[in-house]
């Protein structure tokens, strides 16, 4: 659930659409504050006057959800422009340090605040690609971050190599897997269940999707990161959204999925192309599966 302008966190809007997603079964949310840093800069930007998601208002978006039954992840990431964070990555050492020691301090506030709000989880990072070979260093910052804040914790991981390759998952509470993975135009699943399941067996610890989604466009299946505008097909991502449901929603060792996005003005709707599922279809398909029986 994200802060989308000019309905900021905690905006009549916001609020409003945050209790409607229990109307869907939803019975968790990802609150998602951003921070900042540029590619080859080590300097992380946080809580700035122009945030969109100011404590004030996580607080409150965090009670407001708990009121109405829902859990809270606090999911703290970095924005950078004209990049992603798998972009960031440094030369030297000293650079590399400079960075952690940046990000630990990102990490401290939110995760101080995470046990603020009584947030039932929280992330310590989402998609640092080039980063996760200092596993010394997440080690450390893993550690730190369970003297802020005493519940579970998690990494988000992108699909692929990343996903595949962290060796630190063991000190983790959940492994955490933002599911972008393709899928064949049959949509089977059986590979990709397969690959998740190794990891899970390997490190023997639960698995959240941190995100996972499709674009509402013909072949989301075959890019589900891309939004690059084409024809719209509401039914194509509802069709994804089933295969993955299916596939994973039965198994015991997946204990959640989070789906990319909803966003605190609302937007989507039958001609919107996005990752958003509402106003469309796919919202629909959640919903029935949120509220089956199959889990109890």
């Amino acid at each position: 659930f994200t802060a989308e302008w000019p309905d900021k966190y905690n905006s009549p809007r916001a609020r409003s659409l945050l209790i409607r997603l229990t109307d869907f079964g939803v019975n968790s949310v990802a609150l998602v504050p951003y921070g900042f840093c540029r590619a080859g800069s080590t300097e992380v930007r946080f809580n700035g006057r122009r945030a969109w998601e100011r404590d004030a208002a996580l607080e409150e978006m965090s009670r407001l959800a708990h009121e109405h039954g829902m859990r809270v992840f606090l999911k703290p990431q970095l924005w950078v422009p004209r990049g992603f964070p798998g972009k960031l990555v440094y030369s030297t050492d000293r650079e590399t340090r400079a960075w952690f020691a940046g990000y630990e301090a990102f990490v401290e506030h939110y995760a101080t605040l995470a046990s603020r709000i009584g947030a039932d989880l929280f992330a310590v990072g989402v998609e640092f690609s080039q980063l996760i070979r200092h596993e010394r260093s997440w080690r450390r910052l893993i550690g730190l971050t369970r003297r802020w804040y005493s519940g579970p914790l998690i990494y988000a991981a992108n699909w692929g190599p990343e996903f595949e390759t962290i060796r630190f998952w063991d000190a983790l509470d959940y492994i955490g897997l933002n599911n972008y993975y393709p899928l064949p135009d049959d949509l089977s699943t059986d590979r990709l269940v397969e690959k998740v399941r190794r990891v899970h067996r390997r490190f023997q610890r639960p698995v959240i999707f941190p995100e996972a989604g499709f674009p509402s466009l013909e072949t989301a299946n075959r890019e589900p990161w891309d939004e690059t505008p084409r024809k719209i097909s509401l039914g194509e991502q509802a069709r994804c959204y089933e295969a993955i449901l299916r596939a994973f929603y039965p198994q015991p060792w997946v204990d959640g999925i989070y789906w990319w996005k909803v966003g605190s003005n609302g937007f989507g709707g039958p001609a919107d192309g996005s990752h958003t599922p509402w106003g469309k279809p796919a919202m629909e398909v959640v919903a029935r599966w949120y509220r089956s029986n199959i889990r109890s």
